[in-house]
């Protein structure tokens, strides 16, 4: 089955200001600004070649508004069309959005709003395309400056229904289950065409739940930078640095000014899947271990504290 998912394109969170957001996400986080249209901000990294990964929306509330998966081919958006017809998943064509084409939008079982598309403006990234640097000279080193948007974990009333659908309908592949007693995967990381351990992750949880959108970090000195301007910029840090064992990716939680949790996640400590390979199998009894190595047991906000 060839991989029809390149990527998690984007996610729109809600905040409560939209100034202090982009304070924040600008001058901490060290995203750039591309346009703010209303009251939405839309922002990406300095090595993301797509138009935008990151949509700031001002409401009463924090929280996830939607995400959107960018496919391999265009023609795979009409691929997952005929694909939600099949399973009678009821859905809507947009024929465009800013800086984007058409996207197939729906919602999956654990009410979760999801977009996929191919065609988005690509104006590249913040490096020349002819004989380029690692990284732009003009980073401000006051900010954590992640170069890409990585992953996000989601909640689910009934993540075994949802991780079915995501496996079958979306064609995602399981790099690592949590089962329960019965044998059922009521915890998943789930990857599409790249081979890091997961573009999705899905625990138990109320309905529509962000636990975290997290941001690729490039060495152990990033990490540890990171966690710097967090302390010197006053950021509630939620558990870390530290490493998972599930994934083996170092990286640290820590919450924005209104709530929702983002990851600076080590994708360079991560494993590569190989596709065919089976999933890692962790039961209940060793979830503590697999989501926090180093300290062996659940971090009390894991599974009480999202957006």
């Amino acid at each position: 089955m060839p991989f029809r998912i390149s990527r998690l394109g984007y996610v729109e969170v809600k905040v409560l200001d939209l100034d202090d957001a982009l304070d924040f996400y600008t001058n901490v986080l060290g995203l750039h600004l591309v346009e703010r249209v209303g009251n939405k901000a839309y922002l990406k990294t300095w090595d993301e070649q797509l138009a935008y990964s990151v949509i700031l929306t001002e409401s009463d509330s924090a929280g996830l508004v939607r995400a959107g998966f960018r496919t391999v081919d265009p023609e795979d958006v009409d691929y997952f069309e005929k694909k939600l017809k099949q399973y009678e998943v009821p859905y809507e064509v947009i024929p465009e959005d800013y800086k984007r084409g058409k996207a197939i939008r729906f919602t999956i079982p654990s009410g979760h709003t999801f977009e996929i598309y191919y065609d988005i403006e690509i104006p590249g990234n913040f490096l020349p395309k002819e004989s380029p640097d690692p990284w732009p000279r003009n980073l401000k080193y006051d900010a954590i400056n992640p170069p890409k948007i990585d992953h996000m974990l989601i909640t689910a009333p009934d993540p075994t229904k949802t991780i079915k659908f995501c496996e079958e309908v979306l064609e995602f592949r399981a790099t690592e289950y949590i089962v329960n007693g019965e044998g059922q995967p009521v915890a998943a990381w789930l990857y599409q065409a790249r081979q890091q351990p997961h573009d999705l992750a899905i625990i138990p949880g109320r309905e529509k739940g962000l636990h975290h959108f997290a941001f690729h970090i490039s060495s152990a000195q990033d990490i540890y930078h990171a966690a710097d301007i967090m302390v010197m910029n006053d950021v509630k840090i939620d558990w870390g640095p530290g490493r998972h064992g599930i994934t083996r990716g170092a990286g640290i939680y820590f919450f924005d000014p209104f709530g929702n949790r983002i990851e600076t996640f080590g994708g360079y400590t991560a494993y590569l899947f190989d596709p065919g390979a089976k999933p890692i199998i962790w039961t209940e009894e060793t979830m503590g271990r697999g989501v926090f190595y180093y300290e062996r047991k659940l971090v009390e906000t894991f599974l009480t504290v999202y957006t």
